[in-house]
């Protein structure tokens, strides 16, 4: 047990996929920082990462970046949570129910193409400017990309399951736990990933009417007051957890559903 947690984080750090990206982001940094000193930039235009890393320290040093990324932590959590939880239970059941899929249908694809920008004052007004109105916003932009993926998974279930389940004689309940919902986890853990985005997106939204505090409000307050490096230090964070928390779903996916695994073809 001790040697395989002693070798796991070398491995880890081995592995070509880290060291890949690892230099791709060096690489980024290394040009990004030649292209600002060589062309001298403006730093209004274009902070380089030295000013955007010093920034970042004075930021963690006077702890208004911790405080803007807790407050965006509870927003984003809160409606990241319940919205992929209503999600993927009436994605199923519009995966399961075509009555209910057609009933649903028309109001999905109206709220999904209707513009975010243009219903987050609506949630301010119903819900004033606290935790609950801004994590209804996040929660909005998260529920469509779970949503249908979740209902798209069920449809395209491979017949030959559905055969193989009514030969062993399955009943409705063992073939959803068994058949159903197992054929659907990867097409649910692909709209969790691309709802950490939406969600982050959404982040930013609501800070926009009326905050105080959070990363959008960070990143707003710096353009309006042409800091740019400040303006960096917030994207780069929001960027960061975003990333991290995709890989997360993708360890959690292949904790959950280890036959799922892709085979690498190049």
């Amino acid at each position: 047990m001790t040697g395989g947690r002693t070798f796991l984080l070398p491995r880890l750090f081995a592995s070509p996929a880290m060291l890949y990206g690892l230099s791709s982001v060096l690489t980024g940094l290394i040009v990004w920082e030649g292209v600002y000193r060589i062309f001298h930039v403006s730093p209004l235009i274009l902070s380089p990462p030295s000013a955007v890393a010093v920034e970042f320290v004075n930021l963690a040093r006077s702890g208004t970046l911790g405080n803007d990324i807790l407050v965006s932590a509870r927003q984003f959590f809160l409606g990241y949570i319940i919205a992929s939880a209503l999600a993927i239970v009436i994605g199923l059941l519009m995966g399961v129910n075509r009555h209910f899929r057609y009933v649903s249908n028309p109001w999905v694809q109206a709220l999904y193409a209707t513009p975010t920008v243009s219903l987050a004052p609506i949630f301010i007004i119903w819900l004033g400017f606290g935790l609950i109105s801004k994590a209804s916003i996040v929660g909005l932009l998260v529920f469509f990309p779970v949503l249908i993926n979740t209902s798209e998974g069920v449809r395209l279930l491979d017949p030959h399951f559905v055969d193989v389940a009514a030969a062993f004689g399955t009943n409705r309940w063992e073939f959803f736990y068994k058949v159903v919902l197992p054929a659907t986890l990867p097409h649910i853990f692909t709209g969790l990933r691309l709802a950490v985005a939406r969600g982050i997106i959404g982040l930013v939204v609501a800070d926009l009417f009326g905050s105080t505090e959070g990363l959008g409000y960070l990143i707003l307050n710096a353009s309006q007051i042409f800091n740019t490096p400040q303006l960096f230090v917030g994207t780069v964070v929001l960027a960061i957890g975003g990333v991290l928390l995709t890989e997360l779903l993708t360890v959690i996916e292949r904790l959950v559903s280890p036959w799922t695994r892709v085979a690498h073809v190049l």
